[in-house]
């Protein structure tokens, strides 16, 4: 179905292809000083999006008002970096600028030439002191920024402190390190009850995704990059004592969930149902048991990754989200490409910004529910917008959330780990799930022997022919 679909958008859009090939920078609106025509992502066109396309048109009307030379043409499209954003991106039809671009592209766009380099707007840009610089690293190639972060996360624990209450067992610090999470995941589980101490994502991408934080936590890596070639390396002794200590939750100590086949929103269901003591979390994850099964927000602690084993263990968590970015396979004259980051920049953490937060937290509270999802934001906490924003939080406790104290915040950031710099769809979805599943589903499965295996065809499969290709 899928292949039939992209067939049937390339017939529609291979016209496109022929007459786009043939103007060049005169097709470009506004070459000649009249009005620019900027091609902007849009949220997918479908019933539940409706409410957020409508934001995005008043924005649009926002903007051309103070902007009367540059118009806004909504393309209505979620990134993916298989199906129609490809076919459109052949086309000459992809949006001009890109509103959420994963953070794992970074190299794909780079290497296609699609993704404009940003210093130099970034250089003068008076909002560039607000940010923290290690949030652009995920876009970043070879020193040179391609992406705005938009939406960011570092993955981290939450935990049912009345679960903890219940065992006995102290909350989860700061400083905690593996062996401290399988004694709080052994206490916490009660199978009689339906309880288990911790519950993974288990099935496809999701499962592969958060394997990685448990290699990271043990000092592994997934891919390295040496001298300009990608080496798959989660075959390293770190990557498979992180296997081992995987598959030994599940058939040593039984302290994940029976049904452990879960993808992402299937875990926070059972968080959300009494069912887990603790799950990684990333940033919308809670707001699943708190509206969806009126989990008290009190009840739910946030503490970093735990430290994995030896002197290579470390607190980690993926860094991941979205990135805006300036599409130059489209966007190729100069009025188009300065019209592109000015739309970046409008309302960018503005008052208008604000406004939508109180807007969402108004919105939860009519509904009985709360705005509580944790915001990684990619400003520094001394900026004045978060400390505006942290104030608004503050002020409506009855229906919004603010998550961690003072350590937690401040420890977040250095628990980060960005994710594969090449291929990591791929990889979570094709190679590391497999893992997940063999580990999880053959109580004789041998760690060391899977890793070396899906190790050794990421390399042939995927990273070989990408080195080739260079």
């Amino acid at each position: 179905m899928k292949k039939q679909i992209i067939s049937v958008l390339l017939l529609v859009l291979a016209a496109t292809v022929v007459w786009a090939a043939g103007q060049g920078e005169s097709a470009k609106p506004g070459a000649s000083g009249s009005v620019v025509e900027l091609r902007v992502q849009f949220p997918r066109d479908n019933e539940e999006n409706q409410y957020r396309i409508q934001a995005e048109l008043d924005k649009a009307r926002r903007f051309e008002a103070e902007h009367p030379n540059i118009k806004i043409i909504p393309v209505h499209i979620e990134y993916d970096n298989t199906g129609e954003f490809f076919v459109r991106q052949a086309a000459n039809q992809a949006p001009d600028v890109m509103m959420s671009v994963w953070a794992t592209e970074a190299q794909l766009w780079v290497s296609k030439g699609w993704a404009l380099p940003l210093d130099d707007y970034l250089a003068s840009w008076e909002k560039m002191d607000w940010y923290n610089p290690a949030s652009f690293d995920p876009f970043m190639v070879n020193g040179v920024r391609y992406g705005i972060p938009e939406n960011n996360y570092v993955k981290h624990v939450i935990y049912n402190k009345d679960l903890f209450d219940q065992a006995n067992q102290p909350y989860p610090k700061n400083d905690w390190t593996w062996n401290e999470f399988l004694e709080a995941a052994r206490a916490t589980t009660n199978k009689s009850a339906g309880v288990a101490g911790f519950a993974p994502m288990g099935r496809g991408g999701e499962g592969g995704w958060g394997f990685t934080d448990f290699i990271y936590q043990a000092g592994g890596e997934v891919v390295e990059i040496r001298d300009g070639k990608y080496y798959s390396v989660f075959d390293s002794p770190q990557a498979i004592a992180a296997a081992q200590f995987f598959k030994d939750l599940k058939w040593k100590h039984d302290v994940i969930p029976s049904q452990w086949a879960n993808g992402w929103g299937d875990v926070f269901n059972v968080f959300g149902a009494g069912q887990a003591a603790m799950v990684f979390d990333a940033d919308w994850g809670r707001a699943i048991p708190i509206n969806s099964f009126g989990m008290d927000p009190d009840n739910i602690g946030v503490v970093i990754m735990p430290k994995g084993p030896g002197s290579q263990g470390r607190h980690a968590g993926v860094l991941g989200g979205t990135f805006m970015v300036i599409n130059a396979a489209s966007a190729r004259s100069k009025a188009v490409q300065d019209a592109a980051f000015a739309w970046i920049d409008f309302e960018r953490y503005d008052e208008a910004g604000l406004e939508r937060i109180e807007s969402e937290i108004a919105d939860a509270r009519s509904n009985g529910q709360y705005r509580a999802q944790f915001q990684y934001s990619p400003l520094l906490p001394e900026a004045q917008y978060i400390q505006r924003e942290t104030a608004i939080m503050a002020a409506n406790p009855d229906a919004a959330v603010i998550w961690g104290d003072d350590e937690f915040l401040e420890l977040l950031p250095g628990t980060a780990h960005t994710e594969p710099a090449v291929a990591a769809q791929d990889l979570y979805g094709e190679y590391l799930a497999n893992v997940v599943q063999l580990l999880l589903s053959d109580e004789n499965a041998d760690p060391e022997r899977i890793m070396k295996e899906y190790n050794d065809r990421f390399q042939k499969e995927v990273l070989d022919p990408l080195n080739a290709a260079q």
